[in-house]
């Protein structure tokens, strides 16, 4: 087990070292998709403020529209990084990164099978809830706990608490199901499949890798707000003008132009490690790969 960890820990640096140089490297490329995610955070953002006035209808549609911006530019910045792993020193235009028709298509659907399968947890999970229920009942008739006003607190805590992680689980390993569609073309439910298939068995190391990405987010976050702070302070020190109000766009600037970029690197070279060690068949099953 201590081998395994060390060897997963040498594999979240690589992954690190691996996706900084890649948008480092050819940070001013992305920064046209980084420009582009921008704007279309910044605009569902301001959007956000006029969106209750209007009718069910036009706010249907426009979340729809943003949606779909969001994720064309998503999967048009995976397939750049994809292009940047596979061909180094290549010239490579935008244009040639926009995804298909049927690669958006895919997504879409693949995300709807990802919502069905959170749900689909969700089910299967009722039973715990139900027999704790009766376990608590049984607390509260035996006087071990005070009443059923405690009683409610703890299962809506406990059923908080098993909703969380079941999303953080399915969440785990199904991630990469946007990379099989990109990379290997797979329909939407053979990239379901696949990315349970190479996810298995690596739960530890995929754990590691998401703490790897939070801790240099973290990082760079952290940073990043108390220049930000201090650059606020200044202006508020000799301009006597609040700009804190700005500060849901700085946070928007920060996610569009480094969270975004980063991430996407970080995932899509942790996709190819994974998919180099995976010796399981190309059209894998879900049942025996669920567990």
């Amino acid at each position: 087990m201590i081998n395994y960890l060390k060897e997963s820990t040498f594999a979240v640096t690589d992954v690190i070292m691996q996706a900084w140089k890649v948008t480092k490297e050819n940070y001013f490329s992305i920064a046209t998709l980084c420009f582009l995610i921008f704007l279309t955070a910044s605009t569902s953002t301001f959007m956000a403020f006029f969106m209750g006035e209007l009718n069910l209808g036009i706010r249907t549609i426009m979340l729809l529209i943003f949606l779909l911006s969001y994720c064309v530019v998503e999967l048009c910045m995976i397939k750049y990084i994809f292009k940047l792993l596979d061909t180094e020193n290549a010239d490579i235009q935008i244009i040639e990164t926009l995804p298909t028709r049927a690669e958006i298509i895919k997504f879409l659907i693949a995300a709807v099978y990802f919502g069905l399968s959170i749900f689909f947890v969700g089910i299967l999970l009722m039973p715990v809830l139900y027999l704790l229920d009766l376990f608590l009942k049984f607390l509260v008739t035996h006087e071990i706990i005070s009443g059923y006003a405690q009683t409610g607190a703890i299962i809506v805590n406990v059923a908080v608490g098993i909703a969380v992680l079941s999303i953080f689980l399915t969440f785990v390993r199904i991630i990469f199901f946007p990379f099989f569609i990109i990379d290997k073309h797979s329909s939407p439910f053979e990239s379901i499949k696949l990315s349970l298939a190479t996810t298995k068995g690596n739960f530890i190391k995929l754990l590691m890798i998401l703490l790897g990405l939070v801790v240099v987010q973290a990082i760079v976050f952290g940073f990043f707000y108390i220049v930000i702070l201090m650059g606020f302070r200044l202006v508020n020190l000799f301009l006597d003008y609040d700009i804190s109000q700005y500060s849901s766009l700085i946070v928007v600037i920060f996610s569009s132009f480094i969270i975004v970029p980063f991430s996407t690197a970080f995932f899509a070279v942790a996709y190819r490690k994974i998919m180099s060690e995976y010796k399981g068949d190309e059209h894998p099953d879900i049942i025996h790969n669920i567990m």
